[in-house]
């Protein structure tokens, strides 16, 4: 995809930037003189999708080549795993068109920095690239396709067909702490 600069508005960056900023909220050094952004990998991807947000694309030419290998410090899998699987929903699965300098693959390959041995070479779908996690670290492949399909999942409504809610089975108003999206027609 070399040359080719595409519009952002193919993708919903805000939601790749939530889960990124709450994994700063928990770092020990957010908001404090040891914060640099342009050295650590969730600063970086934060960084990449707001500029490319600014100006409305989706490659940054050379961005791969910016990505601070040396940051060492400790993420845990479950600040992570919401980032990255926002990540994966967010892929346009671009196949023989993707580009390294995608920040969508800029924030994948950050993300997979703070947890797994090594970088996946992203092969351009979905099922394929939780298949290459799951050669590296199971149990971390099977968290992720946990949180993508509780994401993909979360905008259903929770009515059945009979008025009644789908996870506490009463009638509407259920008064059940729903993990899914707002009831919607009520």
């Amino acid at each position: 995809m070399t040359g080719t600069i595409r519009s952002s508005a193919m993708v919903d960056l805000d939601a790749m930037l939530k889960p990124l900023q709450n994994i700063c909220i928990e770092c020990d050094h957010f908001h404090s003189g040891d914060c640099k952004p342009a050295t650590c990998m969730i600063g970086f991807a934060s960084r990449s999708l707001k500029f490319a947000l600014q100006k409305g694309i989706l490659d940054i030419p050379g961005a791969s080549g910016h990505i601070p290998r040396s940051d060492m410090k400790h993420y845990f899998v479950e600040n992570i795993i919401p980032a990255l699987a926002e990540t994966c929903l967010q892929c346009r699965e671009c196949r023989d068109s993707h580009s390294p300098d995608c920040v969508i693959s800029v924030t994948r390959f950050c993300l997979e920095n703070t947890i797994l041995e090594k970088n996946i070479e992203y092969p351009g779908s979905l099922f394929m690239y939780l298949a290459m996690v799951k050669e590296q670290d199971p149990e971390i492949a099977q968290i992720l396709a946990g949180e993508i399909k509780r994401k993909k999942n979360k905008g259903r409504e929770c009515l059945e067909s009979n008025g009644h809610c789908k996870e506490s089975g009463r009638a509407w108003p259920c008064g059940y702490t729903h993990t899914i999206t707002p009831h919607t027609g009520h």
